[in-house]
């Protein structure tokens, strides 16, 4: 299982205050951060982090401390969800050996098997 971390999270409105240089910088401190990437104009946030260290949903709270206002629709909240459920697993599962609750890693590179028309009904 890998420990490094690639996610996309989607926003509707970016802080009041300052600018994109100085938001990526603020992300950067939180511990296990390898790279973050702000489009502004697109709403979208790259973040790399190492699992062992970080959790998407400690990023999103950092993101909404921060100001951002977080895509609200129904396929962010469930993408959001579920990589919360899963990442909670796989942290566990590294740091204490312990079994996951299902077969994260199966679900995931039977989902990467998955022709484009089946993805969009999972």
């Amino acid at each position: 299982m890998d420990n490094i971390k690639r996610h996309h999270i989607r926003f509707k409105e970016g802080p009041k205050q300052g600018g994109k240089a100085e938001w990526e910088s603020g992300l950067r401190r939180l511990k296990g951060i390898r790279q973050v990437t702000i489009n502004v104009e697109k709403g979208d946030i790259f973040a790399e982090y190492d699992l062992l260290e970080c959790r998407e949903d400690a990023i999103e709270r950092c993101l909404v401390e921060a100001g951002f206002v977080l895509d609200d629709s129904l396929m962010e909240k469930i993408k959001r969800g579920w990589t919360h459920f899963t990442e909670e697993n796989e942290q566990s599962e590294l740091k204490h050996g312990s079994a996951p609750c299902c077969d994260v890693e199966g679900i995931e590179q039977r989902k990467q098997k998955m022709a484009p028309w089946e993805k969009t009904k999972s």
